[in-house]
């Protein structure tokens, strides 16, 4: 899985959810995608100040694992929670 993993989708956004799916069967389907991501960033949302109109989402494939690439840009973090 190693090789899946470029060095710039780690370093260059570290405000990156990366999910991967290693499920040769698993259907991911644009609903499922959108539906998840949207969940993902509603409950980071709850807790870290982010730009919504800013969230990019990024699904790419490659033999039977999928990954699905968030990017949030966050614009405030509470401090003393």
């Amino acid at each position: 899985m190693s090789n899946f993993f470029k060095s710039t989708d780690l370093s260059s956004d570290s405000n990156q959810l990366i999910l991967v799916i290693d499920d040769k069967d698993a259907e991911v389907t644009p609903q499922f995608v959108k539906a998840l991501s949207q969940d993902m960033v509603d409950t980071i949302a709850k807790h870290i100040e982010i730009d919504r109109s800013k969230v990019k989402i990024n699904l790419s494939a490659e033999k039977n694992i999928k990954k699905i690439v968030i990017y949030i840009p966050i614009v405030n973090i509470p401090r003393g929670r």
